[in-house]
């Protein structure tokens, strides 16, 4: 193998190529029922935190909203689908492991809020992310975790320190 040439893959047998691709329908419906659901737990929980404090939202006015919002979009999503009998198409398996991956992210994001507060977790987070969109190598995991810090730096800066709003 010389000139840096790959050699070429064969095409995947029909068999094989459908096992590593789902329905664009099935997904599309699976994925708008688990965000509404998780637009209801968001809002729900939003609620905890109250929503006003006197004549000012609360610490959880955002939350309900954003909750809401997605409520409402996935189930508009949801509705769409289920009318639509002839969505085609497929998604790569890939792509759903990437959604799954990127969730997981969230959760530990969440997980490590409660302990070393939001700023600080989300730093892991953007790596993360990074890491499962693109990072392959170490110089991409170095450039995406100094982007990441430098980005917790200007949000420090920015929301802490001009706009004095205390980060937890």
């Amino acid at each position: 193998m010389t000139g840096g040439h790959r050699p070429r893959q064969a095409p995947l047998p029909k068999a094989q190529e459908k096992q590593q691709m789902i329905p664009l329908r099935s997904f599309d419906l699976g994925l708008s029922a688990i965000l509404a659901l998780l637009g209801i737990y968001i809002a729900w929980q939003g609620t905890m935190f109250g929503y006003q404090d006197g004549a000012v939202p609360a610490a959880g006015f955002f939350p309900v909203w954003i909750g809401a919002g997605l409520t409402l979009f996935s189930a508009l999503n949801l509705i769409k689908v289920l009318r639509q009998s002839g969505l085609r198409g497929t998604v790569d398996r890939m792509e759903v492991v990437r959604v799954l991956l990127v969730s997981l992210a969230l959760v530990g994001f969440v997980l490590m809020s409660d302990v070393i507060g939001m700023l600080i977790a989300s730093v892991p987070l953007m790596i993360a992310v990074g890491c499962i969109f693109g990072a392959r190598d170490r110089r991409s995991l170095a450039a995406i975790s100094a982007i990441s810090v430098g980005m917790a730096i200007i949000l420090y800066l920015v929301f802490g320190v001009v706009l004095t709003i205390p980060l937890l």
